[in-house]
């Protein structure tokens, strides 16, 4: 390779819908440093995320395979893409590219494999644990979103720690910049001025916890609280039903996905993040980015960067009463929800933004080449 040749880095997932770990792949392709020549490959279908990618300018290959036990000959798919790309580097995503995809890359001999855990995922299938302890053996780094994330990971997958990297995932801050008025933005909502507004941004998942927002949304104290609900996924309409079942429907806004985050946080008086697992999820930084009040559930890399009391509230995990306490605490006193959103404000914007991670990234690929081509 010469010094002129660019490195190619393909990243993969099964498809690149609106989450956290495609916005980590939108960020690397939009701001890798030039020596390296990002490709994407979506498994299956593009996703919006996919969609956004491909408007950068970067190659977005979409393969339409559903690798797995019923289909386990759709790897053979993925390993003639990598044939013809001949990619130095690739970086993996998600499940479905985190085993189907590094084991692709593995056996068509890629030089540098490297995986990508989000979630502590205590519910994951015995047969996917143990093929992943298989795949360690010969992959080169799995990058990691919190320092919980990396313990529960080599517990669970009884990993070389040396092989284990932890970078904080990151936002880009522009995307907190609101574009309309206050006003303007909560009368396109259908929602009063004054009224006292929480919302979450987070696919609409068992794992994210909604039912309990929900449940404590139906506390007397928070009668007149309204809720907007961003995201989709599998249990809307069960949580529509929810809703109905404890007669907050008027008061719950379901807005679907959106990507206008920057004027939904500006409207918003307080951001919850009721999760019942997680990593370290983006919403959450990105509304404490906007000097938001944040309330979430102590659950991995969360208490790595809310501090209870000072830069958020945090309450057990599908607790109801711990959430409506900390609702009712934050519309109670307005004055020092807003110095912590402040406090919160000041914390994370000097440590979680894109070139940080970019650099964390683009420095582990060098150290990896530089290891292989000694």
């Amino acid at each position: 390779m010469t010094g002129r040749e660019r490195i190619k880095v393909c990243y993969m997932a099964h498809t690149f819908a609106v989450g956290g770990a495609e916005e980590m792949v939108l960020n690397l392709v939009r701001h890798l440093p030039p020596r390296f020549e990002p490709v994407v490959c979506c498994i299956n279908d593009a996703g919006p995320i996919g969609e956004e990618i491909r408007k950068t300018g970067t190659p977005v290959a979409v393969l339409g395979l559903t690798p797995g036990l019923r289909h386990p000959w759709h790897v053979g798919g993925i390993r003639r893409y990598l044939r013809e790309t001949k990619p130095a580097i690739v970086h993996t995503f998600l499940l479905t590219a985190s085993l189907y995809g590094r084991l692709a890359a593995l056996l068509e001999r890629v030089p540098i494999v490297i995986g990508t855990e989000v979630n502590i995922y205590e519910r994951k299938r015995r047969h996917h644990i143990v093929a992943e302890r298989m795949l360690m053996a010969r992959t080169s780094r799995v990058i990691v979103s919190a320092n919980s994330v990396r313990d529960f990971y080599v517990s669970q997958i009884h990993a070389d720690p040396a092989k284990i990297d932890v970078v904080y995932n990151a936002v880009d801050w522009k995307s907190i910049q609101p574009t309309r008025s206050r006003a303007h933005i909560r009368a396109s909502l259908g929602i009063d001025a004054n009224a006292r507004l929480a919302g979450v941004i987070a696919r609409l998942t068992e794992q994210k916890g909604h039912r309990y927002l929900f449940r404590a949304m139906a506390s007397p104290e928070l009668a007149d609280m309204q809720l907007i609900v961003v995201g989709d996924g599998d249990l809307r309409d069960v949580l529509k039903a929810d809703a109905q079942a404890l007669a907050i429907a008027p008061r719950v806004h379901f807005l679907g996905a959106r990507r206008d985050l920057g004027d939904l946080l500006a409207a918003m008086d307080v951001f919850v993040m009721p999760s019942l697992w997680e990593g370290l999820p983006l919403s959450m930084i990105l509304a404490m980015g906007a000097g938001l009040p944040v309330v979430a559930t102590a659950v991995a890399g969360i208490p790595e960067v809310v501090e209870n009391g000072k830069t958020g509230w945090l309450v057990p995990a599908g607790s109801v009463v711990g959430l409506s306490q900390a609702l009712k605490e934050v519309f109670a006193n307005p004055a020092r929800a807003s110095e912590v959103g402040q406090a919160a404000r000041d914390f994370v914007l000097p440590r979680f933004g894109v070139d940080t991670y970019v650099n964390s990234v683009s420095g582990l690929y060098d150290r990896l080449l530089a290891e292989r081509a000694a």
